[in-house]
């Protein structure tokens, strides 16, 4: 989807329909809050089964939100408060989850924790302040390796309540998935991780990358089309999609020459790292899982892990025809790409030259500063080692100190702490670990201190040993869930449940 400031605000205040259906061809329909008594904004979702063309002829069944895959993005003023009406089409349960969204625990859309399943023709009211500003998206949280799987996921975009700090002439949102059809080659799963460290990409550059030499290149290549070291009821992705369309269908990229374009980037997929690169072009990082940096980190390319977001900007100075696409093997070969035009070039793009990703400058963790926008500490400072392991031999269980959820021990504590965690995986998969209800500080990565800590909801957690500290204040009371957040590892048991007294 593509939007402009001007149009955002123009939608705001009330002048004009036409200015919400902006860039529609890129993701379809957008949900803008629609004026409710009060200062409370309402939204309707309806769940429901929908065919959907991913590219032509390839025709699934798929979950939707309001009929659409991705289903239509929220956009909101930071602290404005919402109402979203969901409607359960479906002919089985399902809930809402509001992913880096600080909402109170009865939203959070955990199904058992925060809140009964939503029955089939059954309605629930999730009512929360948006906030804090920045890429945030929603999604399902009931039975995910299949719903999610599925479609049910969208954008929430929460603009701040001040004067935006970025200058730029447009954004636009790119959902990145990943899909079962069974009508075209299985592609290797993600075992690598993005956070730097020797069972990365960043530890394998060397080796050219995903698929290279060392021991997490090794395990890639061991593991390529298969499932030697995962689970047993993992699932072959073939196709790539990017707003729900795999190329070369997926819509097109219009720019101007000089232009400074925004782009919101959401991994929503259960499985697999997308590394993302426009060709002829340097990514501008400014965000991370909606957070802003002290200043953008220019790079060649951007790994982003499951459920993460970046938000980068590209500047339009080399005139043509470009494909953006996914470097992950296979991945742009299944669909993951999209053509960029600069105006009056409308021939297809020439194919990029190969890219090995130890010849690129990629995002790692370490390359950017975080700007601090967390509450500060004020109570006693709580340690929790969480070692993640699992999955040898085709099992399906994966733990947290070997433990498998609801079997794991929580981590309590009061309102006002200061909780540090750190994660040390000896498992050969990375893990994308998400924290319900507030964001972190991701204080180390595989040994080294970060002196600018990264803000974030979600940290992948490097395979082969890697390591990671967080940091956060323990401001929302409730039970959070804390889990890997692919679909896979999450229901073989790698939850703990943050609980925060009042």
């Amino acid at each position: 989807m593509t939007r402009s400031r001007r149009d955002f605000l123009f939608a705001l205040a009330g002048l004009g329909a036409g200015a919400v259906g902006v860039g529609a061809h890129l993701i379809g329909r957008r949900e803008l809050a629609s004026a409710g008594e009060g200062a409370v904004r309402t939204i309707h979702l309806e769940a429901r089964e929908v065919p959907w063309e991913l590219a032509p002829g390839r025709i699934i069944k798929a979950m939707a939100y309001n009929g659409q895959v991705p289903g239509p993005e929220i956009r909101a003023r930071e602290g404005e408060r919402l109402r979203v009406v969901l409607k359960n089409a479906l002919s089985e349960p399902t809930t809402v989850h509001w992913h880096g969204v600080d909402v109170p625990n009865a939203m959070d859309g955990v199904p058992g924790i925060t809140q009964p399943p939503v029955q089939p023709g059954e309605t629930f009211v999730y009512e929360f302040d948006a906030r804090p500003a920045g890429t945030r998206w929603y999604h399902t949280h009931f039975q995910e390796h299949h719903q999610l799987d599925l479609g049910l996921a969208a954008p929430l975009v929460i603009e701040p309540a001040g004067p935006e700090p970025m200058t730029y002439d447009r954004e636009v949102t790119l959902v990145l998935d990943d899909w079962v059809t069974g009508a075209a080659p299985p592609l290797p799963a993600t075992r690598e991780g993005v956070a730097g460290g020797r069972g990365s990409m960043g530890g394998m550059m060397g080796g050219g990358g995903m698929g290279g030499r060392g021991m997490g290149g090794m395990m890639g290549g061991m593991m390529r089309g298969g499932r030697m070291m995962g689970g047993g009821h993992e699932r072959t992705y073939d196709t790539m999609t990017i707003n729900g369309k795999a190329w070369p269908a997926t819509a097109p990229l219009r720019v101007r020459k000089g232009e400074r374009v925004r782009l919101r980037l959401i991994n929503a997929s259960a499985e697999h790292t997308h590394v993302v690169r426009l060709a002829g072009h340097r990514l501008h990082v400014t965000h991370t899982d909606g957070n802003p940096l002290v200043a953008p980190v220019e790079v060649d390319a951007l790994p982003i892990a499951p459920s993460e977001r970046y938000d980068v900007v590209v500047v339009g100075e080399r005139p043509g025809a470009w494909f953006l696409q996914c470097l992950a093997p296979g991945h742009a070969e299944a669909g993951e790409r999209l053509a960029m035009f600069y105006d009056g070039h409308e021939a297809k793009p020439p194919e990029p030259a190969a890219d090995r990703l130890g010849d690129l400058d990629l995002w790692q963790y370490d390359r950017g500063r975080g700007r601090d926008v967390l509450p500060p500490v004020r109570g006693a400072t709580r340690s929790f080692d969480l070692t993640l392991s699992g999955g040898m031999m085709g099992s399906d269980v994966w733990t947290i100190n070997r433990k498998v959820y609801p079997n794991t021990d929580p981590l309590p504590l009061r309102r006002g702490d200061r909780a540090r965690v750190r994660f040390a995986n000896m498992s050969m998969e990375a893990h994308p670990m998400h924290l319900h209800g507030q964001s972190f500080r991701v204080l180390a990565v595989n040994g080294a201190r970060r002196a600018a800590p990264l803000i974030k909801d979600s940290v992948d957690v490097d395979a082969h040993m890697g390591a990671v500290v967080l940091e956060f204040t323990a401001h929302n009371p409730g039970d959070w869930f804390l889990h890997c957040h692919k679909p896979i590892h999450m229901e073989g048991g790698m939850i703990a449940l943050v609980k925060i007294g009042a």
